[in-house]
């Protein structure tokens, strides 16, 4: 199930379905220590002496308040005659997670409701030797296992829980306490240990056509005294009072906006703030941008999207720049700094402490032959989003302090694994991380890195360094042009494989050879190549949409389409579209591709990695960090590009004038 809202402060983050219930938790990372792995924290309502749990037969709306880190459930099931409003947030500098449930009875007598709220902890990841105990001085509940603790507090009318329950899960036969629920009384149990989970319930008194409000929180820390001081603090003041802060603090954050939005229709101004606050709750305070945090890969995999890939971080970096955040980018160069080898490279993925994450990627071939592990695009990516960033901030003292390893260490390395015949980068495996070779892809990320590095030398007056790595940066723009591109089939070919098979396989991913501003958008070969990626992966349903590469099985759905449409390669498709535009009315076709991505995210505005071809449902992580990214990044060169059309129209005009 899609992840429709995340909440984060950086350290603490909380993942939530469409029906209200909580289906991941991170602590003390964003994306590291998974305390729910999925397993859903459910929401029930009893009323009159019914019992139902949230589900998909009840009417739920998915938003989030305007501009801000707050989610809006609004809940309704017409024969209960109530109506539910949901508001959940993640307190900016508390690890705290608040909830505001307003239940409105629109019957014309009182209604006695009751809310039931399930806590299902795998606390750090696994259910084995967990604690859930109720402490009586406090009212609350506490889970815990080693140096992780979560508190469970709430308030009604004054009053705490009004009933509680801890019991047993997943083991003989057990299901867990959440059906203690279903008969509208919980038991009192006090304390369980093993596989254990735990519920709570509200009760309130809710006169004809009128309302009634519960508050629930959950807190973490290291140890008991962390988590009954937070909920000390919690009760001190107030979660109506906290849900203002957080609103408040999230819309000061994204107005710092230095864009005119205005120059692009309102549903694609709120997706693009949207996503600027989607892509900040994948930030970790050390550093780290998490791809996604939806677990639900999980199931198929038995893995997870949340690691830092350098380049989806690097995307997201762009991004950020582009829209002024540059202060959440320098975040990710220092966590750069913090992992790049003292080969000058990155490994595949990384967990947000640091660590090496795990990885497919073989130091064999099938023969048995070494290979480098990695994708040098990865390592590409970063020095040419530093280089955006130095552009941007003009911060010469913070490049200063990531120089050497970022740019001197990492460019060394891409000028020296090099073929010395072809000038060529030496074989890597490809954006997809499927292939290994010698990708278009690959080779336009390290063109674009080194001429981003011969300026940072330029910079540094190291003139000779400057000469070296523009020579370099010339020589492997010209490969690319002599050995990737097909005259015959017009167009970049996807790479070139380690036993000198050429792939011809049509992949979205040339269109980096534009993206990275390699070549000129309006350059015949660039174009060419745009136009057969456009008639062979157009996904050609009612979804639309371009398909990632021809017959991609990851997790296709149909073989009567190129693949599933992805939001990735939709929009560098805008991108150069974008950059391609000659005039202002030449951009429409641009934005017909933004109005796509907004017809296709959620109600929350999340965009997923790809969808059904078919129904246009998300499919694979959702939401995904580097969508999000490529979203705002559209946005950002439309607004800049079409500034730029508008400024050369008025120029002309004036000319004109003067004549």
């Amino acid at each position: 199930m899609p992840r429709h809202i995340l909440l984060s402060n950086g350290r603490f983050a909380v993942a939530l379905d469409g029906e209200a219930c909580i289906r991941d938790v991170y602590f003390p990372y964003v994306g590291l220590e998974n305390h729910a792995v999925g397993h859903p924290f459910r929401f029930g309502v009893w009323v009159d002496g019914r019992f139902e749990w949230l589900n998909q037969n009840w009417d739920i709306t998915v938003t989030y308040m305007p501009e801000t880190l707050t989610s809006r459930y609004v809940i309704k099931k017409p024969y209960f005659g109530i109506e539910l409003e949901v508001n959940d947030a993640v307190y900016h500098n508390r690890d705290v997670f608040i909830r505001k449930v307003k239940a409105a009875n629109a019957s014309e007598t009182t209604r006695q409701i009751r809310l039931f709220f399930t806590q299902d902890f795998h606390i750090s990841g696994y259910e084995a030797g967990d604690t859930a105990i109720f402490v009586p001085n406090s009212n609350v509940l506490v889970h815990y296992k080693g140096k992780r603790y979560f508190l469970i507090g709430g308030a009604s009318g004054g009053k705490s829980f009004h009933q509680y329950a801890v019991g047993y899960k997943e083991v003989e036969g057990q299901e867990g306490t959440w059906r203690d629920c279903e008969d509208g009384e919980l038991s009192g149990n006090a304390v369980a240990q093993g596989a254990v989970d735990s519920a709570v319930s509200f009760q309130l008194e809710i006169p004809a056509h009128n309302y009634a409000v519960a508050h629930y929180w959950i807190a973490c820390g290291d140890n008991l005294g962390q988590v009954l001081a937070l909920d000390s603090q919690v009760k001190a003041a107030g979660v109506e009072q906290m849900l203002l802060e957080v609103e408040n603090y999230w819309s000061a954050w994204l107005n710092r906006l230095q864009i005119d939005l205005t120059l692009v229709p309102k549903e694609a101004a709120r997706l693009f703030k949207r996503s600027l606050l989607f892509m900040r709750t994948h930030v970790d305070n050390a550093g780290g941008f998490v791809a996604s945090l939806d677990s639900d890969i999980l199931g198929i995999h038995r893995d997870t999207y949340s690691y830092i890939w350098p380049r989806d971080g690097a995307m997201a970096a762009l991004a950020f720049t582009s829209a002024g955040f540059t202060d959440v980018s320098a975040r990710f160069f220092r966590f750069c700094h913090g992992v790049i080898g003292e080969e000058g490279y990155f490994r595949h993925k990384y967990l947000p402490d640091g660590s090496l994450g795990s990885t497919w990627h073989a130091l064999v071939d099938a023969l048995g032959n070494l290979q480098l592990p990695i994708q040098e695009d990865e390592t590409a990516s970063v020095l040419y989003a530093l280089w955006k960033f130095y552009e941007k901030a003009g911060n010469i003292e913070f490049v200063a302090k990531v120089y050497d390893r970022l740019v001197v260490k990492a460019a060394d390395f891409m000028v020296n694994y090099r073929d010395p015949e072809t000038h060529l980068p030496k074989p890597t495996f490809d954006e997809w991380e499927e292939k290994v070779g010698v990708f278009t892809s690959t080779v336009a990320a390290v063109c674009a890195a080194l001429d981003a590095a011969a300026k940072f030398a330029k910079v540094f007056y190291e003139n000779s360094r400057q000469e070296m790595l523009a020579s370099a940066s010339a020589e492997t723009k010209e490969a690319l042009i002599k050995h990737l591109y097909d005259p015959k089939l017009n167009r970049f070919i996807k790479g070139i494989l380690p036993n000198g098979e050429r792939d011809l396989t049509l992949d979205s991913s040339v269109s980096t050879v534009s993206t990275y501003q390699v070549l000129d958008a309006q350059d015949s070969r660039v174009k060419n190549t745009m136009d057969a990626l456009v008639r062979g992966l157009w996904v050609k349903t009612d979804v639309g949409g371009l398909a990632r590469y021809q017959n991609d099985q990851f997790r296709r759905v149909s073989t009567d389409t190129p693949g599933n449409p992805w939001f990735i390669a939709t929009l560098r498709l805008a991108r150069w579209r974008i950059a391609a535009a000659t005039s202002i009315e030449s951009l429409s076709e641009a934005m017909a591709i933004l109005d796509w991505a907004a017809k296709h995210a959620l109600t929350s505005g999340a965009l997923a990695e790809q969808l059904d071809p078919y129904s246009g449902k998300p499919i694979s992580a959702t939401p995904l960090l580097w969508s999000h990214a490529e979203y705002v990044l559209a946005v950002t060169e439309y607004i800049n590009r079409r500034q730029e059309l508008a400024d050369a129209v008025q120029s002309t005009r004036r000319m004109g004038h003067a004549n």
